[in-house]
């Protein structure tokens, strides 16, 4: 009797096991939760969960075919749509961060029935025939502008926008370019320009305001190289201009100074003296706090020179400052 019993209840044991045991061998992976985020911001539950299970497992399950990317709403950030195909005709290309660099602001657009094909959809291109004038493309769309009066365009960066001085840009075939606008000291409103009385005098203009430079004694400001050379050198200055309607002495007449060239005091400043080179004067002077010394042709201090003893007097400034400023 005990034994029959004993069998009863393993008989109902390995029943009651069969009840609750899944059928067959399943893989916990295929309860787990997955999201798809290819085409909804939303996570979508695998329709094989069971309601028993509330919690993702943390076991490493395989990535789903279509879960390559954290969607929108979990990152937290503004994602960018997925590159499309360019199709150039109807969209364009996509936008630069910004249209170019401008060197300064002195163009000005103009009205034009002229054609322009813009070459890129950004940059700056010159104008055939005119120097100062040039094309402006943004976004494929051509505006003609015009080089403030005086100056042209440059056109060795097609991305900078830069008007500059005519004497630093090589034209070429476009030597076309506005009538000149003047005013005084200034034959155009942008460019240097000697003047036309004094040649050690220059004026370097700005939109028509005229800044007036004068060269050191001696110099000349010359209108080629746009410097100040010796006086001598510069075609337009008169010997008065040169050294101050100094004439230099014959050589052979002055044997106290044998070579090329000689030196003589200036006849009433006793800071300045000439040199003449080759029968030519030029205007030189010593440095601050000294003088030039006619006997030894050397410059010195003012109280070794008979004469000179007060040429600085007249500054404010004590002989020690004056010693100090000098060297």
């Amino acid at each position: 009797m005990k034994v029959c019993f004993i069998l009863v209840l393993l008989v109902g044991a390995v029943f009651a096991q069969q009840r609750t045991s899944p059928q067959g061998t399943k893989n916990d992976n295929e309860y787990e939760y997955y999201y798809d985020y290819e085409y909804d911001d939303e996570p979508v539950t695998n329709t094989r969960t069971t309601s028993a299970r509330q919690t993702p497992s943390t076991r490493v399950q395989a990535a789903p075919a279509r879960a390559q990317t954290p969607s929108r709403r979990q990152q937290g950030v503004t994602a960018p749509s997925p590159p499309q195909k360019q199709q150039p005709a109807a969209q364009g290309p996509p936008r630069r961060s910004g249209h170019g660099r401008k060197k300064n602001d002195v163009s000005t657009p103009i009205q034009t029935s002229e054609v322009f094909n813009c070459p890129e959809y950004y940059g700056f291109f010159p104008h055939p025939r005119n120097c100062d004038r040039y094309w402006s493309c943004d976004n494929g769309t051509a505006t003609l502008k015009v080089c403030g009066n005086g100056l042209v365009f440059d056109p060795s960066d097609k991305l900078t926008e830069n008007c500059a001085y005519a004497f630093t840009v090589n034209c070429g075939d476009r030597v076309d370019v506005e009538p000149p606008i003047s005013t005084p000291h200034c034959p155009r409103l942008y460019g240097v320009f000697g003047d036309s009385k004094s040649c050690r005098v220059f004026y370097s203009c700005w939109n028509g305001e005229a800044s007036r430079y004068e060269c050191p004694p001696g110099l000349a400001y010359d209108s080629d190289q746009r410097v100040c050379v010796w006086a001598d050198k510069v075609h337009n200055c008169g010997q008065q201009e040169i050294a101050e309607g100094f004439v230099c002495p014959d050589p052979f007449e002055i044997a106290e100074q044998p070579g090329v060239y000689t030196r003589h005091a200036h006849p009433t400043d006793c800071r300045y003296f000439f040199v003449c080179i080759d029968g030519d004067a030029r205007s030189y002077g010593c440095s601050l706090g000294s003088v030039f010394n006619a006997k030894t042709l050397q410059c010195e201090d003012p109280e070794y020179v008979t004469g000179c003893e007060n040429y600085y007097a007249d500054l404010d400034v004590g002989k020690k400052k004056l010693k100090k400023v000098q060297s």
